[in-house]
Parts: C-alpha cells; sequence; structure tokens
C-alpha cells in the first residue's frame, strides 16, 4: 500500500514538473501590452481608445502531463476565450458591443470603422472534415451562444438563426493559409443599449490587472456609458506559422467635455483631463504590462493656442501623419501619478465651427428609405464623391428576413441621370422566411464629385402575432448599410468576387449608416385584450346569475316576543 502511493505521488510530482516547465515557456512567450489614445475633435467631444493586447503561444495538441492526458495552460491569454476558440475551431473572431450614435470626424479618427449601435459578431470558422453544413451552423451558434453567455449581450438561439449571414466582399480574411478552408459567419442585431456595466464587468476580469492597476483601472462605468458612444470589443486572431495567438480587447467612448462644464454651471470650456474625463487618475502600473503608453492625438485642427500637460516622459511622435503625443506610464509613474490635461488659456467659451471649415471625406454615405404605406417602399443609399478622382467602393446590406428586397427593381442614379454601367459586380442572396436574412453586395465606381443614388423595392412581410416586439408601435431596427472604400486598382477590378481583390486591396475608409426605423403593418393590439375582457365580464354575469339560482335557498326568520327565532325554509 505504501509503494503504491508513493508511485501515485511520483506520477503527479513528474506531471506537475511537466506542467510548470511548459508553462514556464509559455510564461516567456507571453507579452501584455496596454494603450489608451485620447483624440480630441473640432467640435469640443475627445474619442477615447483603450486597448489591451495579449500574445501567447499557442498550441492545438496542449502539454502532456501523462499518457493521454493533455492540458492547455496560459500565462497571461484569458482561459475562458481560449477555451471557447479551441471548442468550435475559430481561427479568428471580432466582437463588438456598441450604444449611442456618432459620426467619425475625417481625418482625425482613423480608419473611421464604427459599428452601429447594437450587437456585432464576425468569426471565421474551419471547415472540418467529415462536418456537414447543418453540423457548421449548429457549431456556429454554439460558440454564438457561449460568448454571449461570457458578455451578457443576451442573444437568443431564433436572433442568431434569422440574423446570420456572410458579406465576403466586405469582411476580409485576416488569418493565415487559404481562405477557402475557412467560412464567413456574421451577426448583426441592432440595439439602442448593447454595451451596458454587465458586459464590461466580465471585460475586466480578462485583463491580468483587472481594475486594480493599469490603464484598465481608468475604466469608469459611470463616465463611459454617459457618453455619447460607448463600445466594448474583443478581437482574436490566430498566427498558425508563428504558433501564436493574439487577443486584443478594446473600450471606446466618445465624451463631451463642453457638456459636462454647461451642467457644472460654467460658460462651456473644452479642456479635459484624464480626471475630468473618467474622474480617476492613474496611480499604479500594471507591473506584467511590457508596453504602457498614452497617447494624445495633438489638436493642431485648433486655431486658439493650447498647452499639454504634463511634460514628465512625454515624447511627440508621427503617427498615421498626425503628431501624436505619447507618454510611457511606468517613466511618468516613478514620481507622481499620471493626468493628461490639454487646456486653451485664452478660450473661456467654446464655440462649434462652421461645417464649411471641418475637413471632407473622400465619401460620404447616407441612407435612403421612403415609400407609400407601410407594406412597399424602396430602401438604399446615397454615395457622394468629394474629391476631384474615381473611386470604387464595396456597398454591403444585410436587411431582416421580415424586408423582401427585390434585386431586379435595382436602380442607379448619377446626378439625376440613370447609370446603370456604375454596378461593376453584384452579389444577391435572397432571404428565406424565419432562417436567412437578405445580403446584398455590390462594386461600385464613382465619378469624380458625383452623388449615386442606388434604391431597391421591398415588400413588407406579415408577422405572427407572437413576433411582435412590446415596443413594435416604436418601429423595427433594419441594420445599417456598410460601404469601403477601396484603394486604386492595377487592371482590371470588375472580378473582385473569385480573385478576393478585397484581401489584397485592404480598404481606406469604411463607412456605416446608422440603424433605421422602418413602421411595419401592426395589429391593434387593444382589441384582443377588450374581446377578453368583455367575455370575461359576459361569463362571469352568466356564471354568477346561475349559480346563485342553483345554490341559493331562500330562509323566513320569525323573531317572537321573546327572542327566540323560528326559520321555515321556502
Amino acid at each position: 500500500m505504501l509503494v503504491r502511493l508513493l508511485a501515485s505521488l511520483l506520477l503527479v510530482s513528474l506531471g506537475c514538473t511537466a506542467l510548470a516547465d511548459g508553462s514556464s515557456s509559455v510564461a516567456r512567450a507571453d507579452s501584455y501590452r496596454e494603450s489608451l489614445r485620447l483624440t480630441p475633435f473640432p467640435d469640443g467631444k475627445v474619442h477615447s481608445e483603450f486597448s489591451f493586447r495579449l500574445e501567447g503561444a499557442w498550441r492545438d495538441e496542449g502539454l502532456a502531463i501523462a499518457e493521454n492526458a493533455f492540458v492547455h495552460d496560459h500565462a497571461l491569454l484569458p482561459r475562458l476565450l481560449t477555451s471557447l476558440v479551441r471548442q468550435h475551431r475559430v481561427a479568428s473572431f471580432h466582437f463588438t458591443l456598441s450604444s449611442g450614435r456618432w459620426q467619425p470626424t475625417w481625418p482625425l479618427h482613423l480608419p473611421a470603422e464604427v459599428p452601429a449601435s447594437g450587437i456585432e459578431l464576425t468569426a471565421w470558422l474551419e471547415r472540418l472534415e467529415g462536418e456537414s453544413n447543418q453540423d457548421e451552423r449548429e457549431r456556429w451558434e454554439a460558440f454564438t451562444s457561449a460568448v454571449s453567455g461570457l458578455f451578457c449581450a443576451g442573444v437568443v438561439a431564433d436572433g442568431v438563426k434569422t440574423s446570420t449571414s456572410s458579406p465576403t466582399w466586405t469582411v476580409p480574411f485576416d488569418g493565415e493559409g487559404d481562405e477557402r478552408e475557412y467560412n464567413l459567419y456574421r451577426l448583426t442585431m441592432p440595439r439602442l443599449a448593447a454595451a451596458c456595466t454587465e458586459s464590461l464587468t466580465p471585460f475586466l476580469s480578462l485583463l491580468p490587472c483587472s481594475y486594480h492597476a493599469g490603464l484598465s483601472s481608468l475604466l469608469n462605468p459611470h463616465r463611459l456609458f454617459d457618453g455619447d458612444f460607448t463600445l466594448i470589443g474583443v478581437k482574436f486572431l490566430l498566427k498558425e506559422a508563428e504558433q501564436k495567438a493574439a487577443f486584443e480587447l478594446e473600450v471606446g467612448s466618445v465624451l463631451d467635455p463642453v457638456r459636462k462644464d454647461r451642467l457644472t454651471g460654467q460658460l462651456g470650456r473644452r479642456e479635459f483631463s484624464i480626471s475630468s474625463l473618467y474622474d480617476r487618475t492613474l496611480a499604479t502600473a500594471c507591473p506584467v504590462a511590457s508596453d504602457s503608453k498614452i497617447e494624445l492625438v495633438v489638436p493642431t485642427h485648433s486655431v486658439n493656442p493650447f498647452s499639454i500637460e504634463p511634460d514628465l516622459a512625454r515624447e511627440v511622435t508621427k503617427i498615421d501623419g498626425r503628431e501624436v503625443a505619447v507618454w510611457d506610464v511606468k517613466r511618468a509613474l516613478e514620481t507622481a501619478a499620471l493626468d493628461v490635461r490639454v487646456t486653451w488659456p485664452g478660450e473661456s467659451v467654446f464655440h462649434n465651427p462652421s461645417p464649411s471649415k471641418l475637413p471632407q471625406a473622400p465619401i460620404a454615405v447616407r441612407r435612403l428609405l421612403f415609400g407609400v404605406g407601410q407594406e412597399r417602399g424602396r430602401i438604399g443609399v446615397e454615395l457622394v464623391n468629394n474629391e476631384e478622382v474615381e473611386h470604387e467602393v464595396v456597398w454591403s446590406e444585410v436587411w431582416p428576413w421580415w424586408l423582401r428586397a427585390f434585386a431586379s427593381t435595382l436602380e442607379t442614379q448619377t446626378d439625376g441621370q440613370s447609370a446603370p454601367e456604375r454596378i461593376l459586380d453584384l452579389d444577391y442572396t435572397p432571404s428565406i422566411a424565419r432562417e436567412r436574412p437578405t445580403t446584398l453586395q455590390a462594386l461600385l465606381r464613382l465619378p469624380p464629385k458625383s452623388t449615386t443614388r442606388l434604391t431597391l423595392a421591398y415588400e413588407s412581410a406579415s408577422l405572427w402575432y407572437t413576433e411582435y416586439p412590446s415596443d413594435s408601435n416604436r418601429g423595427f431596427s433594419v441594420p445599417g448599410a456598410t460601404v469601403v472604400l477601396l484603394p486604386s486598382a492595377e487592371g482590371d477590378s470588375s472580378s473582385l468576387r473569385r480573385r478576393g481583390v478585397l484581401r489584397s486591396r485592404r480598404p481606406v475608409l469604411r463607412l456605416q449608416t446608422p440603424t433605421t426605423l422602418l413602421s411595419l403593418p401592426t395589429p391593434d393590439f387593444s382589441m384582443p385584450y377588450n374581446v377578453i375582457i368583455l367575455t370575461s365580464t359576459v361569463m362571469a354575469l352568466f356564471f354568477g346569475s346561475v349559480m346563485n339560482g342553483m345554490i341559493r335557498r331562500w330562509w323566513i326568520v320569525d323573531v317572537g316576543e321573546s327572542g327566540s327565532a323560528k326559520t321555515k325554509v321556502q
């Protein structure tokens, strides 16, 4: 018995030693970097971008601790996410929760990719040998349910089934290897408020320092969700050649210092600092972060002079053609707490600049929706080319199944004249009721200094009584259109779908229109309740009268002079 016990202890000791050796090798390969970029805009608002990047070694087979026993261990990579990726065989995914509305300012915000309010999950799933399309679809639904449960997104199975599309023209494959070995799945569910505190709490639990130290300690939910726009996102990319995996967790928020200054009784100044934006200061650096920095885009567009503080551990460099002041967090915190501040000493009241003085983006997009009644109409986009050169763009639409659009009715007009030649290539996937949405993708060529309109006729489907939400009179949300500006092409670009040109021609600009509300034919929901109430009243009166007549008895009470009572039954 003692010999058996010693043998068991020796086996456990060898397994722990192998695991420790493997973990140490993984720990040496793991890295954690964090950054915060503050971008002040000409309208006085400030966009903050938190980025937390974790990289580590990746082994599909795991670490062997015994015969037929393997484990996956990571020093910094979040175990909850790595287990999901391994279980569902995902090569890359991007998950975002966003709330509010905000239009980026060109060219300060690059690449100006801002999703519409709601839930968006894009994933490339590996094709498994012998797996049917139905099994792969179930794997996608299981992965979506797991991610939704992790971040408290509230995605139901029916919504995944009817809101999943594959817009391969606007979502390039970022992984390694042959794109044909993977399938694209994208879920888009527009909502007014998808990002909330319940989503931020599990997000912080995935970071090495959580909310205790580092830049993640600045994530104050009372300030983040008080802005015009809030975004919580997670990216994953598998690098098979390097046997590495990279997770990037991001938090974005657009705050308005002018509005906050006026709420405190002041005149409305646009100066801001870390303490004024988040009601917190950075006092402790994350000890496991190999790189921690704060970046501030210098407001060179400002007419009035400004001041940037502090000077300690600050460097000015060029990033994407813009002047950016960079602070090394660990160096700056050696003396005191870090509180980056931007002030305009000679400016007491901020006035919004004239729109004519603001720079224009190369292209602009606007949603078009018009029609007569609630059953039929036309839907599309208006594209404006603001430059003197010709541009090629990709237009992508994903409409719910209850909005049946007809590709044969597609009309293209440039400056009021019919121009069907603007469409170089077109891909259309019709919807199936309660199974899949409509997907439309088109490669367009926009002439210089022109306005192009593309519209299709649609017809609203009739919904079941149980499919109407509680706020159906508000309207039904239609996801925004996506427009991708492509760089100039060399040679023929009409074979976008067949050659995968989008992967080689990286987008210059990606725009998305806001969510649109569409009114559907809605029945009068008060009538069923009126019928129920009237029927219940009639039944109650009839039943009560019948019961009274059947079981009621009349008694005659004769009270004598002595006080004794005699009763007779009638």
